[in-house]
């Protein structure tokens, strides 16, 4: 299993690394997929992604992973090259897993649904979202925020692996 997570500038480095690490500790091969070389966080943290997006294959991943913050959403929702991997993602009913503001930019495009999705409040368009603090509908993930980082890491882990696999992570991280 292959994860990508796109980071931009504005992005909150704590839900992408924090996904990241957990993906890791699973075997998941996960990636920093950088829309830039160097990625400067809202909170003015700096680092480099593995790869840039348009090094990537798309189709060698199983789950697009997209973190909240701002700007770094807006940063993500702007960039066409993002928006065609959300879309080719869809067709290929492959994993996309979205966190804090970031659902909003599957909301803005159609494709989540009222009570079949959880972000960060404020970031639902208009549309009422569930009272967990992660859900799965079909294929795509979603959580509400930073406070929800090991749920969501576990509820990707679980479906790309499995449950136990998930458990024995946050077990082993002494959650």
């Amino acid at each position: 299993m292959r994860a990508m997570i796109l980071v931009s500038n504005g992005l909150e480095e704590c839900e992408a690394l924090l996904t990241y690490d957990l993906l890791y500790r699973a075997g998941i091969e996960t990636f920093l997929v950088g829309l830039s070389e160097e990625i400067v966080s809202s909170h003015n943290v700096t680092f480099k992604p593995h790869l840039l997006i348009d090094e990537v294959d798309p189709m060698a991943f199983d789950c697009l992973i997209l973190p909240g913050g701002m700007p770094g959403t807006k940063n993500l929702e702007n960039d066409q090259r993002v928006q065609e991997l959300i879309d080719l993602f869809v067709k290929k009913d492959r994993y996309i897993a979205a966190i804090c503001a970031a659902p909003s930019i599957l909301i803005h495009k159609g494709l989540l649904k009222s009570g079949h999705f959880i972000c960060y409040p404020g970031f639902e368009s208009g549309l009422q979202p569930a009272k967990e603090k992660v859900i799965k509908d079909g294929h795509f993930i979603t959580g509400k925020g930073l406070g929800a980082g090991f749920e969501f890491a576990h509820l990707i882990i679980s479906e790309l692996l499995n449950k136990q696999k998930a458990d024995e992570v946050l077990e082993a991280v002494q959650y």
